[in-house]
């Protein structure tokens, strides 16, 4: 699984899109494929974590996390998993309940996919930054 986050409208679909050129990329966006079935060579992408989340909120922090990683692992036996993530909060806690909830699990769940991915980038303004890189 290949992981890639940064501030909203930051450029990372672009740099997806640029850095797979020669593959077909499925983008999925707010929900995760359902009932589908991918070659390795295939570039799945998925984004808009925080709308899956949400679609999760009657379940606890763990438990959210448990299930996404238990697809999200599913899906990168399957294929060549890349996952887009908007990084949330930068150290701001919303007052509101669900807003708190959204952006903890979302953390929660982004260092669930940083431990288990092969490759973290950062990407700022269109420039990437690996900050892992697991050599195989």
């Amino acid at each position: 699984m290949h992981v890639y986050i940064g501030g909203a409208y930051n450029g990372k679909r672009d740099f997806v899109k640029q850095h797979y050129p020669n593959y077909t990329q499925q983008f999925f966006e707010g929900h995760l494929p359902e009932n589908l079935t991918f070659k390795k060579q295939d570039i799945v992408v998925i984004g808009r974590f925080e709308q899956i989340v949400k679609q999760l909120s009657h379940l606890t922090e763990d438990e959210v996390v448990a299930i996404l990683m238990k697809k999200l692992q599913q899906l990168d036996a399957q294929a060549t998993l890349v996952c887009v993530c908007t990084d949330m909060g930068r150290g701001i806690v919303p007052l509101e309940k669900e807003q708190r909830f959204l952006r903890d699990t979302c953390g929660r769940l982004y260092q669930a996919m940083f431990a288990y991915s092969e490759q973290v980038t950062r990407i700022w303004y269109g420039i990437p930054q690996i900050l892992k890189e697991v050599q195989k």
